[in-house]
């Protein structure tokens, strides 16, 4: 874990752009196709989640290997973050992209750290430094504006397709 002395860097960075370009991407395409027919929400996100365990299992095992050892600790964390980490916190998660707006999934997205810094700063004793907390108010800003310019935006329907016919004077 990082501590307030942390420092940018190039990898680090690419790989904040890669994760943020995946979540959006992710997001559009989740909104744009929805959930196939037939498919329940529980389903949908354990099919998600079981796509995403198998792309990162390589790379998992090429960079932190096999654990020499599993103990029951281990085994309830695993549970928990599977099931109530993983696959009920998903399960709303898309069922929020397909209710909500395009960009309101995407703005609700940025709390994300600053709960968990807030939690490590309340449950676990952690600070953080003036320029995190900025970053925080940084953030909380970008939501409200965020939420506030999409209800202004007004709302397009969707418009059907049109048939490419002459019309009959022109026929």
């Amino acid at each position: 874990m990082l501590g307030p002395a942390a420092q940018l860097d190039a990898l680090g960075i690419l790989a904040a752009l890669g994760g943020v370009t995946a979540t959006a991407l992710g997001m559009i395409l989740t909104k744009r196709w929805g959930r196939p027919a037939g498919v329940g929400p529980v389903a949908y996100a354990g099919w998600q989640l079981t796509a995403g365990g198998l792309v990162l299992l390589p790379l998992t095992l090429l960079l932190e290997g096999v654990p020499d050892t599993i103990d029951g600790g281990s085994v309830l964390g695993y549970v928990w973050l599977g099931s109530v980490g993983g696959l009920l916190a998903y399960t709303l998660w898309f069922r929020g992209i397909q209710l909500l707006p395009v960009i309101a999934p995407g703005l609700l997205a940025l709390l994300s750290p600053v709960v968990a810094t807030l939690l490590g700063t309340l449950v676990a004793g952690e600070s953080f430094t003036p320029l995190q907390a900025l970053g925080i108010a940084l953030v909380l800003v970008a939501l409200v504006v965020g939420q506030l310019t999409a209800l202004r935006t007004p709302r397009r329907s969707p418009t059907p397709a049109r048939e490419h016919s002459l019309p009959a004077s022109q026929a």
